[in-house]
């Protein structure tokens, strides 16, 4: 195996380890949004269409975490983000994730 072969497998073993640590944070975001979600629930369907992913967008990892209801982006900007919960868990987690990602990459 040529060393430009093994370079690029080691750097879709990288890929593929970075699309599972993203993954398990996605899951985390997720859980948490539903636990901290300020509203006090009707139906539920607001806190169960909470769902966090992962997209492959070109060569790009996408961490994502958003609502599954039509009207989520009320709950998010409606009264001055009284009931808002996709940025507040971003802005929570943010940190450790970065750390996380680039903690990974320098092993």
């Amino acid at each position: 195996m040529a060393l430009g072969d093994q370079t690029r497998e080691f750097l879709n073993r990288k890929k593929a380890g970075l699309y599972a640590l993203l993954e398990n944070w996605a899951g985390q975001l997720e859980g948490y949004a539903k636990t901290h979600a300020p509203w006090t629930d009707r139906t539920g369907h607001a806190r169960q269409g909470l769902h966090g992913g992962v997209d492959i967008r070109g060569e790009q990892l996408v961490l994502y975490l958003s609502h599954g209801v039509e009207y989520g982006i009320w709950l998010e900007l409606k009264n001055e983000g009284k009931y808002a919960i996709v940025r507040p868990t971003a802005d929570a987690h943010l940190s450790r994730i970065r750390k996380t990602v680039i903690d990974y990459w320098s092993d």
